[in-house]
């Protein structure tokens, strides 16, 4: 029978609700506030615990009116105080302000944050209403519209979208441009940085200088002359901050940073606090993506601002596919919640580019799966050379919800590696095994950055590691020298973000869990460019489909609000 635990730091604790993190957290601050009323570090707790969970406030009002359980193994409930209890009691005390000066904000709508990411969120907010009350730049427009029309021909209305959006980038000082694979974002990036470096040719003006930034290496690769953007910023040795920021702003003129769903508020915020005001910002992503693994969902925020759409540009037509496949179908019925029409393409055969295989009683069907690994994995299993084996990473993958459990990464990743070094699968036995691996942290030194992904095999009896890189040279190293990798010829769908790859098979498991969501099942789905073979439980990604994830935050609120009211009075405050 279940039963309601209070809320009070030490039972939660002891019960594993909070983590280690939170709890000596809480403790340490009220210690350090000589504060004891047991509400206050629950809530500084809680607060902590929601920021591991993606959020980067906690959202009293909302929460003081649901159920919280304690665990997925246990039917007891906590305890939540009433709304205005709790409001009174984070009011009265010393750890709680409406400023940075203390751990805890609790803002006019009762959100209630850890200073820090209260003040990344205002940093941010001002940041970009800085950028968008300045007054659009001189050019000849006449001259911008005759060097658009040699790239963007034709006058559909999806091509002037294109355009609008273009013509905004380079007038303006901010630009959010969101659309799907497809819709061509990375056309609209080629197209802002030649007409930016033909218009200043025409005049005789200064080159001006473009960044070109994404979250990750793979990300970065598919940018001309792309960087990380840890790499730009270049992170200070042995303490938190970077080299470039407010105080020491990079040298650019315009940056364009794409595949921003990924990007947390952290990043984002320390990115444009580096970039100087007078800098044309781009930003491109997919608000239909995952957010970042850390706190905020930051780009699909800044796209439900409704002031100054003007800014805000949404492409929604694939010029890839046109409308015709079933990849872009099925990506439409998940971001629609439709699940007859999910149903329909799955189970219908009528759509080549999309294969359904459903679970068993016995759970993955393994035979239609080794057939399915074998068949994506030959090219690349195949190849004679490592560039011939590089070049194939793109062609194959298989993507998880997990990394653990039956139908996790590392279940899976054994899985493969079983099946692909036995002898009868392609006369593997007369060719050296080949291993994926992808990185997992950034180590600047050896130019190896989170995400990068290359192929590993014993060379004269000696495991090596060979990487891509942007300039489409080979680097090789010692596995032994490599930062902290993983086999991947399985890998998450969060880790997926930012690459696209021919074929893709998604195994998702038998049950949902709070990860296999609306956003999760789209981006897997729009990793494949030509054929998406899908193995699950047609129930489970029926109810997945339904469920969005929500991410709590006031910046939409705050920036609709500072954008209307065009008032940087609060910025001019706002901690560095």
């Amino acid at each position: 029978m279940s039963q309601y635990i209070p809320f009070e730091i030490k039972n939660l604790f002891e019960l594993q609700f909070f983590s280690s993190l939170d709890y000596y957290f809480a403790r340490s601050m009220g210690k350090a506030f000589k504060e004891s009323e047991s509400i206050v570090l629950a809530s500084c707790a809680l607060v902590s615990k929601v920021l591991s969970d993606g959020h980067i406030c906690l959202d009293i009002k909302e929460i003081s009116k649901t159920i919280i359980s304690i665990s997925k193994l246990s039917d007891d409930k906590v305890k939540l105080p009433g709304f205005d209890i709790w409001v009174k009691a984070l009011k009265k005390s010393s750890m709680v302000s409406d400023t940075i000066s203390t751990p805890l904000v609790m803002d006019a709508s009762h959100r209630l944050y850890l200073s820090r990411y209260f003040d990344f969120q205002n940093r941010l907010i001002c940041n970009i209403a800085k950028r968008v009350s300045l007054e659009p730049l001189t050019m000849n427009e006449t001259v911008i519209d005759e060097m658009l029309a040699a790239c963007l021909t034709g006058k559909d209305k999806h091509i002037l979208n294109q355009k609008n959006a273009v013509k905004n980038a380079l007038f303006n000082n901010f630009t959010i441009i969101s659309g799907g694979p497809g819709t061509g974002k990375t056309f609209i990036i080629s197209i802002i940085k030649k007409t930016v470096l033909s218009y200043a040719a025409k005049y005789n003006l200064a080159q001006p200088k473009i960044l070109c930034v994404a979250p990750t290496g793979k990300a970065a690769s598919k940018m001309d002359q792309g960087s990380t953007i840890h790499s730009v910023l270049k992170p200070l040795k042995n303490k938190s901050g970077f080299y470039y920021n407010k105080d020491n702003p990079l040298l650019v003129d315009v940056i364009i940073i794409d595949e921003a769903s990924m990007i947390d508020i952290s990043l984002l915020t320390r990115l444009l606090d580096a970039v100087p005001t007078a800098a044309r910002v781009i930003i491109l992503g997919d608000k239909h993506q995952l957010s970042s693994i850390q706190a905020g969902s930051v780009f699909t925020d800044i796209c439900k601002v409704k002031n100054h759409s003007r800014n805000i540009f949404f492409l929604e037509y694939n010029f890839r596919s046109k409308g015709k496949t079933g990849i872009e179908n099925l990506s439409k019925a998940i971001n629609n919640n439709d699940d007859k029409g999910l149903e329909y393409i799955l189970t219908s055969k009528e759509f080549p580019d999309v294969v359904f295989e459903p679970l068993n009683d016995k759970g993955i069907p393994v035979d239609l799966v080794k057939r399915h690994i074998l068949e994506g994995y030959k090219s690349y299993i195949k190849a004679d050379k490592i560039e011939a084996a590089l070049d194939e990473l793109d062609s194959f993958k298989i993507l998880c919800a997990h990394n653990s459990g039956e139908y996790g990464t590392l279940q899976i990743n054994h899985v493969c590696e079983n099946i692909l070094r036995s002898g009868n699968n392609f006369d593997i036995d007369k060719k050296p095994f080949k291993k994926i691996i992808m990185v997992n942290t950034n180590d600047y030194k050896k130019g190896l950055f989170n995400g990068d992904t290359g192929v590993c095999f014993e060379e004269k009896g000696e495991s090596k590691a060979f990487f891509k890189t942007f300039d489409n040279n080979i680097k090789q190293y010692r596995t032994l020298d490599l930062p902290d990798s993983d086999t991947a010829f399985a890998i998450t769908i969060h880790k997926s973000q930012g690459s696209e790859f021919k074929t893709i098979l998604i195994i998702l498991p038998d049950r949902l869990s709070p990860v296999v969501t609306r956003q999760l099942l789209y981006t897997g789905v729009t990793r494949a460019k030509a054929r998406v073979i899908i193995v699950g439980d047609l129930k489970i990604i029926k109810k997945a489909i339904s469920l969005s994830v929500e991410r709590n935050s006031g910046l939409t609120e705050y920036l609709d609000r500072q954008l209307h009211s065009n008032n940087l009075f609060n910025c001019e405050h706002s901690s560095s």
